[in-house]
């Protein structure tokens, strides 16, 4: 599909955060005979009941689009405040570095040797397994001005229009970066995103947060919402399907 057919399409809100996702990360595992078959799946739901499944933060597309759903999500808006295109791809790294940590559940990073200096990890997992932590970021078109690099930008990356009844706050519009962190533990999806914006906080500012929650029953059907709607029955699921 050109550029100009995916624009002049009509769409919703919803519809077009769908067709214009970034891909995540997923995992396949061949097993053959049925034995093996329930082993496997015994071992799962043990794994999902003590949390002691992860995703890999590395991959083709991003976690957190066709991960299956996890039970809570943290979302934070951040506003940058460099201009120096070296500042902020150390801050990069420095984020794939702890994500690649975090999915895993482990500290970003051990404490030094003086007593005297705060910890390196803010610590409200210490204890906890990873509960399939997936960390997703994206820019805005705001962020490529900023480092001037406008000519990268996708001709179909723009603000969305206006949609009918919808009612905008200006303080929860617009921003630089976004971080989505999910997992199937509250503390584990807030303390992942409370150390990456610790990592950079001299170089971002949290713009917005907000927090949520998803019913999740055996993840054979999609939840409903709390006006009693299955949300998020058409989201890309597999590969094949960006």
């Amino acid at each position: 599909m050109t550029d100009e057919k995916f624009l002049d399409q009509k769409m919703d809100r919803r519809e077009f955060l769908k067709k214009s996702g970034i891909g995540g990360a997923g995992l396949a595992l061949g097993l053959s005979g049925a034995s093996a078959f329930f082993a496997n799946q015994d071992r799962s739901s043990k794994k999902a009941l003590d949390g002691d499944e992860d995703i890999s933060f590395f991959g083709k597309h991003q976690a957190g689009i066709t991960t299956p759903m996890q039970k809570a999500c943290y979302l934070v808006v951040l506003d940058l405040h460099t201009t120096d295109k070296k500042e902020v791809i150390q801050l990069f790294k420095d984020w794939t570095d702890y994500s690649s940590k975090l999915v895993e559940g482990e500290l970003v990073k051990k404490d030094g040797s003086n007593a005297l200096l705060p910890p390196m990890d803010t610590g409200e997992t210490v204890g906890l397994n990873p509960y399939r932590l997936s960390l997703t970021f994206g820019v805005s078109a705001d962020f490529l001005k900023k480092l001037g690099l406008e000519s990268k930008r996708p001709k179909v990356f723009r603000d969305l229009p206006p949609f009918p009844k919808e009612q905008l706050q200006d303080k929860y519009t617009g921003g630089d970066i976004v971080i989505q962190a999910c997992a199937d533990d509250e503390q584990v999806a807030f303390h992942a995103s409370r150390n990456l914006i610790r990592k950079g906080r001299n170089k971002i500012t949290m713009k917005w947060s907000k927090s949520g929650f998803a019913a999740i029953g055996d993840r054979k059907e999609t939840p409903r919402n709390l006006f009693g709607f299955k949300d998020g029955t058409a989201n890309v699921t597999k590969e094949k399907e960006f």
